[in-house]
């Protein structure tokens, strides 16, 4: 008896060990409910399912309770106890269970009742968190239905091929596309029977090629059926795949068949429509493109082509769209695509450059296509050569605008009358004064906005040159006009003349009026303002004749002007410069014989005066080299400039060696023009560009030459007509200037720097700029102080175009 007891304890010990080491062990919820002491105990996977610890619940089951989500509490406690009071030996559920961060778990519950002398003393059992399993099933659930909705909604037939049995078996959309078989099982052949017979063996080799282990093609085929029942002719688009054991044996081969039948019918109908567009386009002059958007390859006519770069025959790809157009208006075209790439619709006109580098408008009409999945697949479009009209709206806004300025100084009243409703447009101060009511009346009609006129004659007038185009003027017209409320009686001389559109259509009258109703209330007051009106136009004659006369006199004083600074220049030359050599032949000799016998203030000034008579002489000598450069177009043949070059670079050997200069001179062109004078402008050019020098780097001189483009020539004031311009750069890494003194440098006597720092006279530049005049050039510079000096020149070339 005591060994039974005994063997009965260690029995329980071995249960309770083996249930710690289960409750340990597993990672679901385990929970022991002491149903006689009403405690209940947790294992550590209620922290780990659901973050609660169980030291921090409570011991009895309302920590169980208070955990269950409201709305399922009640039915949960009711069913198991329940289950306690009438002994069951288990109890389930499915309920929510709070977790620690206050979300909710879904959890499947299950109890096992431990009964003790027919009386429920105990029930463990153990909770698993089910909630990731339910939403995947959720989902899984959600994306067949997806799936379903889907195919049903793109009326697609799914079909499955068994390779063993040839059965097939499919969706009652599939046996629609098949035109409704009567068998209710479909193998291989029958389906066969309803493939067109054009089309079944492309159909029988596209299904081996699947089936193949070898090859194992995708199934991707377009292909004509025949109606079983209705006969009608469809279009499908078959796709699929086989499906292969490890032994390399197909055992499954499904797919989907799609009807595209109105697919083929529109794109043979667009197929259609295009040619005939294409011909419609040609004979209107336009050319048409198709681009594919995937490819970026191009279809286009030879129109086209000649539109965009001027040749039928050049090759176009669609970067052409790119690099012929004008730089200025790339930003058109790139915002056209960016409104295309949202609408669909593709529309921008722009300048392209021709492979002769003229410049033509062009209008540029293209439309997106879009596949099922909204891609674009291609744009097609065509171009028109508008530049004529561009031009024509460009004449007829710039006469326009010029009509308008007219008008707003014209010193009568002046205005228009647009359209039928003669709307009021552009009237000036003097027309607005005259009618006494300000500028609200522009842009009304004639009568809204000056309705006494109706029973006066002149809408009537306006309304007959509309329908004759015949101008009409009168002297001395009664008009009748509301000012401040009161009709008042004046009258005008006015005309009406009608204005005329490019087509020649009437679009405006143009009516110009005078106030005469003083002239006309008193005659001798009109023959007075005629009299004075013809002393006005006797004075304005005298007053021409008289500033002719004053500009006659004002040339003849610039030609004196110009001989007596010839003749300066020759005094300067000759009669100046005798003194000026003696000078310093004298102080030259005071130097040498008596400059120990003077003090070092006679020997400071001996030197100042010797100084000052070399800048004299030098001032002197730039001088009469201007003056000499009064001419243009003499003795202009061709001069190369490399040789002079050379001989210039060889004359200032000493002071390239001296400031240790680098001079780099490139292959540079024969220049149309007058070799002493193109020697100065070279030599100047150099010569400065050696004197300011960086003293503490290394000097360096580069001449570079190139062919003007056209836009270059267009800054040349008076080009030469049929000659081409070179292009020629003295550059050097010296001291450089502010380009705000770019105007500056190139006027008489004018220094940037103090002579102590570097000689010269001022006139250098002057020279140069006077030489390129001479020469029909132009001349420039950019510079940046501390980094250097490009000195720019365009010149004529020898050779003409």
């Amino acid at each position: 008896m005591i060994n039974s007891l005994d063997d009965r304890k260690d029995d329980l010990l071995v249960a309770i060990e083996r249930f710690q080491l289960v409750a340990k062990a597993t990672r679901d919820v385990i929970w022991d409910w002491d149903l006689v002491n009403s405690t209940v105990w947790w294992n550590e996977g209620i922290q780990q399912n659901f973050g609660h610890s169980p030291q921090d619940l409570q011991k009895g089951p309302q920590s169980w309770y208070d955990h269950i989500h409201p709305d399922d509490q009640e039915r949960v406690v009711q069913k198991i106890h329940q289950v306690i009071e009438q002994g069951e030996p288990h109890w389930s559920d499915f309920y929510r269970f709070r977790r620690a961060n206050g979300e909710y778990a879904h959890v499947h519950d299950r109890g096992y009742t431990i009964i003790v002398d027919g009386k429920p003393v105990r029930m463990v059992g153990s909770m698993l968190d089910i909630t990731e399993q339910l939403r995947l099933e959720k989902e899984r659930a959600e994306s067949e239905a997806s799936l379903k909705f889907a195919m049903e909604a793109a009326q697609l037939g799914t079909w499955n091929f068994d390779p063993f049995t040839k059965k097939i078996i499919t969706n009652q959309r599939c046996r629609e596309l098949y035109g409704n078989p009567d068998e209710e099982v479909l193998d291989y052949e029958i389906v066969s029977r309803y493939i067109h017979p054009d089309d079944k063996e492309r159909a029988r080799d596209a299904t081996i090629a699947s089936l193949d282990p070898k090859i194992r093609a995708p199934y991707d085929i377009r292909y004509r059926t025949i109606g079983a029942k209705d006969r009608v002719l469809r279009w499908l688009h078959c796709s699929g795949q086989a499906y292969f054991t490890d032994g390399g044996m197909p055992y499954r081969f499904a797919g989907i068949s799609r009807d595209i039948t109105d697919e083929v019918i529109n794109r043979e109908k667009v197929e259609w429509a295009d040619k005939q567009a294409a011909m419609t386009i040609e004979g209107s002059g336009a050319g048409s493109f198709l681009v594919n958007s995937k490819t970026d390859e191009i279809i286009y006519s030879p129109t086209m082509a000649k539109i965009l770069t001027g040749h039928e025959d050049r090759h176009v790809t669609r970067h052409i769209f790119i690099e012929h157009v004008h730089p200025e208006d790339l930003p058109i075209r790139e915002k056209a695509y960016e409104v295309a790439a949202e609408t669909g619709e593709l529309r921008y006109e722009a300048r392209f450059v021709w492979d002769d580098a003229s410049i033509h408008w062009v209008r540029v009409i293209g439309q997106y296509m879009f596949d099922s999945h909204g891609e674009a697949t291609s744009l097609s479009g065509i171009v028109m050569d508008i530049t004529d009209r561009v031009h024509s709206e460009q004449r007829i806004k710039t006469s326009e605008e010029h009509l308008r300025t007219l008008i707003q100084q014209a010193p009568v009243a002046t205005a228009l009358f647009v359209g039928r409703d003669f709307v009021i447009d552009i009237p000036n101060a003097a027309m607005l004064k005259l009618w006494g009511k300000g500028d609200s009346v522009i842009g009304k009609p004639l009568l809204e906005a000056l309705p006494e006129l109706r029973e006066q004659p002149f809408v009537e007038i306006l309304k007959r040159i509309y329908e004759t185009g015949d101008a009409h003027s009168e002297q001395g017209a009664r008009g009748d006009i509301v000012i401040d409320g009161e009709l008042q009686t004046f009258y005008y001389d006015y005309t009406y003349k009608p204005l005329r559109n490019s087509e020649g259509q009437i679009y405006a009258i143009l009516d110009m009026a005078v106030d005469v109703t003083e002239q006309v209330k008193s005659r001798h007051a009109l023959e007075k303002s005629e009299e004075k009106y013809r002393q006005l136009v006797n004075d304005l004659e005298r007053r021409v004749q008289q500033r002719t006369a004053e500009l006659n006199q004002t040339n003849a004083e610039l030609i004196n002007s110009n001989n007596n600074l010839q003749q300066f220049a020759y005094a300067a030359s000759h009669d100046m410069q005798e003194p000026l050599r003696k000078i310093q032949s004298f102080g030259s000799r005071l130097q040498s014989l008596y400059s120990k016998q003077l003090d070092e203030n006679g020997v400071f000034m001996l030197n100042r005066i010797q100084d000052a008579s070399k800048r004299m002489s030098l001032m002197i000598d730039d001088l009469l080299a201007y003056s000499r450069l009064a001419t243009r177009d003499t003795d202009f043949q061709p001069v190369g400039l490399k040789e002079m070059v050379s001989h210039i670079l060889a004359d200032l050997e000493i002071a390239i060696q001296e400031q240790k200069t680098s001079v780099i001179v490139e292959d540079l062109p024969e220049i149309h023009g007058n070799r002493p004078q193109l020697t100065q402008l070279m030599q100047n050019l150099l010569s400065n560009a050696i004197k300011y020098r960086k003293p503490d780097a290394p000097s360096e001189i580069r001449l570079l030459s190139r062919e003007a483009t056209a836009e270059e020539v267009l800054s040349i004031a008076k080009p030469l007509e049929g000659f081409s311009y070179a292009r020629i750069v003295v550059s050097d890494n010296g001291i450089g200037f502010d380009e705000i003194y770019l105007d500056r440098i190139f006027q008489m006597f004018q220094r940037l720097h103090g002579r102590s720092e570097f000689s010269g006279s001022g006139i250098g530049l002057a020279l140069c700029k006077k030489v390129v005049q001479n020469h029909h050039g132009h001349i420039t510079a950019r510079s940046t102080v501390g980094e250097g000096s490009d000195f720019i020149v365009f010149l004529p070339l020898a050779n003409k175009k």
